[in-house]
């Protein structure tokens, strides 16, 4: 053997375990370390083993501690398992090769681990027709307000201890978001979608009758509409009815229906445009009870917004109403007739404990720069996703498996060749995937497979050669060595062609359609240098052999 192969076996052989150790993050068993709470119950502690049976996985208890070993422990279960009762903390361990590496674990779409997928698109139209000269924002503005949108979204969903969320921007007027395992998808939505505007505005009652008026003059049924699309439309007719003037807007006053936990729109209110006070004037905020035991958010503001209540709370204001707006909606308006200079006070409005609890998070992290709307919406179960895994291996078996038996029953012991080349395929599609900490989802999975059966392609159109090489009386050694060179331009130009495909769809495509076209890049990349580096070594070792005097092929 010449130098030149001695360094050709160290190099493949060198790859091969790197690769191998690089997927160990993925495929190899997982840790998963929780933190259990001082007062935890039995049954509480039951349904935390419950949820690792031990067909399938393995715990350890060591005092508040249990590591759960398994290699289906994914984001999604992580973040299930923070939520059940008595646990303080749950985290997936890292594995060595991690550090050892900088190896990265396939991360799980959420088609295959479960969870909540958003898109947010931002209602730029409010803020331009609201603006004193109703300019139109400029894509710069629109990319930058939905920057900033997006990172009190990120600051929102971490309170709610989501692991490995993913919240990025889709162009400059939309965010996209993936979180892996929510509990409760209801919540989480909430919190992200609403805006978390607080303002106090006076409200002019003589407007408000009027609105009244036109309400009674105009509609034979005493009550607003329950589209969204209607109340909005309904609006500016009012406005245009009662002759209102620049400096009011009119909105809707909000209650809740009786044991319920929805609020209605119950009549037209009238307010002043200037605000009071608004959410940016309070620096402290809390859950806490109004006077009839209601839950209600008390807060402290700023010393600017101290003398801002102090003003608006004065004797000259006494008599009026001052209303509670949240995301323009009024939800509560009491009558002034004390004047407030603690800088201390409360939002009421006849609220439940989750609302409370969401609006007091949302003004401690601050209010989005603008509306945002849900344009779509899809939640996936743990169990589905686990199913989706299970059938995208089973597929993905059942194919590489009817490739090898064609492959061994048509072209006999090159067959065996050949199918070396499909499992060192495999291992090196999934170490890059790894290396580059790909989010793996059932496209992706799809594209892996067809690689795999284009693999087969290049190593048929090379032993077509070799036989026509063996055909024309050419030796062992020529044969190979001829079959490899006529092959190389067929098997470039066909992947080249498909890598240009690839790239468009990867250019412009969404979600997992870039998904697909990453599998789909890197198993054309795997393919060709296995087929045309690695299986060509395999061939020069045995062309070199004095014994072989024919190919089985």
């Amino acid at each position: 053997m010449t130098r030149g192969m001695i360094y050709k076996t160290i190099f493949i052989v060198a790859l091969i375990a790197i690769s191998i150790m690089l997927i160990l993050p993925t495929i190899g068993v997982k840790r998963m370390r929780i933190l259990l709470s001082e007062d935890i119950t039995a049954q509480q502690l039951a349904n935390i083993e419950n949820k690792f049976p031990p067909d399938d996985y393995s715990r350890e208890r060591s005092g508040s501690v249990i590591l759960i070993k398994g290699t289906n422990i994914t984001d999604a279960i992580m973040n299930d398992v923070r939520n059940f009762p008595g646990v303080r903390d749950a985290v997936i361990l890292k594995h060595w090769a991690e550090d050892a590496l900088m190896a990265k674990k396939i991360n799980l779409g959420l088609d295959l681990q479960g969870g909540m997928y958003l898109v947010l698109q931002a209602d730029f139209k409010k803020i331009e027709s609201k603006s004193a000269d109703k300019k139109k924002l400029s894509e710069q503005d629109k990319a930058e307000l939905t920057h900033q949108a997006l990172e009190l979204i990120r600051n929102r969903i971490d309170k709610f201890g989501v692991s490995e969320p993913s919240i990025r921007p889709r162009g400059s007027e939309a965010i996209e978001i993936q979180l892996p395992g929510v509990k409760d998808p209801r919540a989480v939505k909430k919190a992200i979608g609403t805006t978390g505007r607080v303002e106090y505005r006076l409200v002019d009652d003589g407007y408000t009758n009027k609105a009244g008026e036109w309400m009674q003059n105009n509609f034979k049924v005493q009550q607003l509409p329950d589209e969204p699309d209607k109340l909005d439309k309904l609006l500016p007719e009012i406005a245009r009815g009662i002759n209102l003037p620049d400096s009011r807007e009119v909105l809707y006053y909000w209650e809740r229906k009786k044991d319920s936990k929805n609020i209605i729109p119950l009549y037209p209110i009238v307010l002043m445009k200037q605000v009071s006070l608004a959410g940016t004037d309070i620096s402290k905020a809390w859950v806490g009870q109004d006077e009839y035991g209601g839950f209600a958010v008390h807060f402290t503001t700023t010393a600017e917004g101290a003398a801002k209540f102090a003003d608006v709370t004065a004797k000259k204001n006494w008599g009026k109403k001052l209303a509670i707006v949240i995301d323009d909606k009024a939800r509560s308006a009491p009558r002034l007739n004390v004047q407030i200079t603690s800088g201390q006070a409360e939002i009421t409005g006849n609220f439940t404990f989750e609302e409370v609890d969401t609006l007091t998070r949302i003004i401690k992290e601050g209010a989005l720069p603008v509306d945002l709307k849900v344009i779509e919406e899809r939640t996936v179960g743990p169990s589905l996703g686990q199913d989706s895994i299970e059938s995208g291996i089973t597929a993905g078996l059942l194919g590489i498996s009817a490739v090898m038996i064609f492959m061994l029953l048509y072209y006999k012991a090159a067959g065996i060749i050949a199918n070396i080349g499909l499992i060192l395929n495999t291992i090196f599609q999934v170490a890059l995937l790894s290396l580059l900490g790909f989010t793996l989802t059932l496209p992706g999975i799809a594209g892996i497979i067809l690689t795999i059966g284009m693999a087969v392609d290049a190593n048929v159109l090379i032993y077509e050669r070799m036989k026509e090489e063996l055909r024309s009386g050419k030796s062992v050694r020529m044969a190979v060595s001829h079959g490899f060179d006529r092959a190389f331009w067929a098997i470039f130009d066909s992947n080249i062609t498909t890598l240009l495909a690839a790239f468009v769809l990867w250019q412009f495509g969404t979600g997992p359609i870039k998904g697909f076209a990453v599998t789909l890049t890197i198993g054309l990349i795997a393919s060709m240098f296995v087929a045309l580096y690695i299986t060509r070594f395999i061939y020069e070792i045995i062309s070199l052999s004095k014994k072989i005097k024919r190919l089985s092929i």
